[in-house]
């Protein structure tokens, strides 16, 4: 047990809130790391885990659309994500005439706050 602290500083740590405001609040998202599932967020949820330094693919998904990263960590590195849905100019206009309307999956680092923006492949 006294290596605990040891061995959590030899690992990453990947953060995926689901809490952007840009959301649409609308159906779940299922999230993998290395294509294992690991959890379904809902909006306002989060998931967080510890994963071994290298290279790693995130994934979250609503069924309809999906978003991928691939990300090169290091141990002692945190990764905060935010994922959601959005709707597209198409699901803009279509959501108040009809009630729904296409939307999209975003996933990006935490610190950009416009789920339109180009989403990077690649995260070093």
């Amino acid at each position: 047990m006294a290596n605990m602290a040891d061995n959590t500083s030899e690992l990453a740590h990947i953060i995926i809130d689901r809490t952007s405001d840009k959301d649409i609040k609308m159906r779940e998202l299922d999230a993998f790391i290395d294509e294992v599932f690991v959890d379904k967020l809902m909006f306002n949820s989060s998931f967080a885990d510890d994963v071994p330094p290298g290279e790693h693919t995130i994934k979250v998904t609503n069924h309809l659309h999906t978003r991928k990263l691939h990300v090169n960590l290091k141990a002692g590195q945190t990764l905060h994500l935010m994922a959601g849905n959005y709707f597209d100019a198409l699901g803009g206009v279509m959501m108040p005439s009809l009630g729904f309307g296409p939307y999209k999956v975003f996933l990006r680092e935490a610190a950009d706050d416009s789920p339109l923006s180009k989403t990077k492949e690649t995260l070093h």
